[in-house]
């Protein structure tokens, strides 16, 4: 799943993270928790539906109006690129060798954690607890490629280009995804730089 940076300045916080392996990197909730927590989610078609169309009506936010697939692919790009540039610089001033990748795991109960070893791992780690809103729009970027996905996958061009009314779009992508699928955690390969590479979505 690219990037631009962004000037933000990191709030001091004393976090201190035990000593573990990075491979075993554990999230606040189980694995059944978890689960549950997913399906409750993303599981009901109306809480689906309400999820979906809280995604596209930022697209249609930034567009005024009827929106197209390529709208939702290209507000994608847009809020990932500057996710990618706000958190690489974030890191970079916190002492994080971005040049260096590594895999980001995110989980919908709240979490993201660095799996891997990785020299920054904790710094990375310990960001992400301090900062809950940047594990809540890793977590929108996500959900918002597998829909950018879904419809390059499916579409032509010109169906790509042809706008709709934000309802309908919800139903299509309802119709047309899992909802339990569309929802549910997911990974990233944060490459050289701090760049999360465009379409890579590594499912748990």
């Amino acid at each position: 799943m690219s990037t631009q940076r962004i000037e933000q300045t990191v709030q001091g916080y004393t976090y201190q993270r035990p000593k573990k392996a990075h491979d075993d990197a554990e999230f606040p909730l189980g694995p059944e928790q978890s689960k549950t927590r997913q399906e409750g989610e993303g599981g009901s078609g109306d809480t689906a539906r309400g999820r979906i169309r809280s995604l596209l009506n930022r697209v249609d936010g930034e567009t005024g109006g009827a929106i197209s697939f390529a709208d939702v692919v290209a507000y994608h790009e847009a809020a990932q690129s500057g996710w990618n540039g706000e958190v690489g610089a974030d890191l970079e001033e916190l002492g994080v060798n971005v040049d260096v990748p590594f895999r980001l795991m995110y989980d919908p109960a709240g979490a993201v954690a660095v799996v891997g070893d990785h020299p920054g791992g904790e710094m990375i780690d310990s960001y992400f607890t301090a900062n809950p809103g940047r594990v809540r729009e890793l977590g929108d970027i996500l959900h918002l490629g597998r829909l950018a996905s879904a419809a390059e996958t499916r579409l032509g061009r010109g169906e790509m280009e042809q706008p709709m009314a934000v309802g309908a779009m919800t139903e299509w992508y309802a119709a047309n995804m899992d909802p339990a699928a569309l929802f549910s955690g997911g990974g990233v390969l944060v490459g050289a730089g701090g760049t999360v590479y465009r379409g890579l979505d590594l499912r748990v």
